[in-house]
């Protein structure tokens, strides 16, 4: 009896020892897990423009840039131009800004196109233009809201984080930029309290880093806009009881009119 017991023993010790040494060797090592990159899910970057609602429309309207932001025919940038209009769109949305948002949501649907999301530019393109026509402002406010997310998700489904990561970040540049010009216009320590997203700029600081393509990481526009989202982070990490000081807000609209000319060169 006793020898069929350590039988059983030593058969199921073996067992345990051939599975665990398989597990093991299907589990990637240290190394391989440092390089599986795990890219983070982002919120709208309409989280800032809530302080709009406290804002008159005309001053709204004034915070639209004047120039349509263009880059190079490069998909990184074209992905990052992609966001960085949206934002603009919303904008001059939300300021009845007719002509802008015309000639705004004209070029989002070409770089929507540019980046293989056709359907998605056929499904907004003809409501858009009536919308405008018609100056259905809390419709088109919805339909961007509907196109953003849509392309967002595409990208994301598709697994093209790279393209995912640069678009949210023009978009959240551009949010920040045009928020802070607006505060600090008629200054209101209330009101900055928009701008406290820290996890937002944590997480797209991570996701940069986890970009890994030669073409994107080896250009010098991608090393000089981590370096600058970096320094937006650090004061967006600084805040004095929630608030921002008027000469922060000036350092973020800096910092984010810097990020969006580097991606110009």
């Amino acid at each position: 009896m006793k020898i069929r017991i350590t039988i059983a023993v030593l058969l199921i010790t073996m067992l345990a020892f051939v599975a665990c040494k398989k597990k093991a060797e299907q589990s990637p090592n240290a190394e391989i897990s440092q390089q599986i990159t795990t890219f983070a899910p982002l919120p709208s970057f309409k989280q800032v423009y809530e302080v709009l609602d406290k804002i008159q429309v005309r001053d709204i309207s004034a915070a639209v840039p004047d120039t349509l932001y263009k880059t190079k025919q490069e998909e990184v940038r074209n992905s990052f131009s992609l966001g960085l209009l949206t934002a603009d769109a919303v904008l001059a949305a939300k300021g009845r800004n007719k002509s802008k948002l015309s000639e705004i949501s004209a070029s989002m649907m070409n770089l929507t196109a540019l980046l293989g999301l056709e359907s998605e530019v056929n499904r907004l393109g003809d409501q858009m233009k009536t919308m405008i026509e018609n100056e259905q402002w809390e419709e088109l406010d919805k339909a961007l809201d509907f196109h953003k997310a849509d392309v967002e998700s595409k990208l994301w489904e598709n697994e093209n984080f790279d393209d995912y990561t640069m678009m949210l970040l023009g978009g959240w540049i551009e949010a920040a930029n045009r928020v802070a010009w607006l505060i600090h216009q008629n200054y209101s320590a209330e009101r900055t309290k928009v701008l406290r997203q820290k996890g937002t700029f944590n997480s797209l600081v991570q996701n940069m880093k986890q970009i890994s393509a030669p073409h994107i990481t080896q250009q010098d526009a991608y090393k000089e806009t981590l370096t600058l989202l970096e320094d937006i982070k650090k004061v967006i990490d600084n805040d004095h009881e929630g608030v921002y000081s008027k000469e922060q807000l000036q350092e973020i609209i800096t910092y984010t009119d810097k990020i969006k000319a580097t991606m110009q060169k």
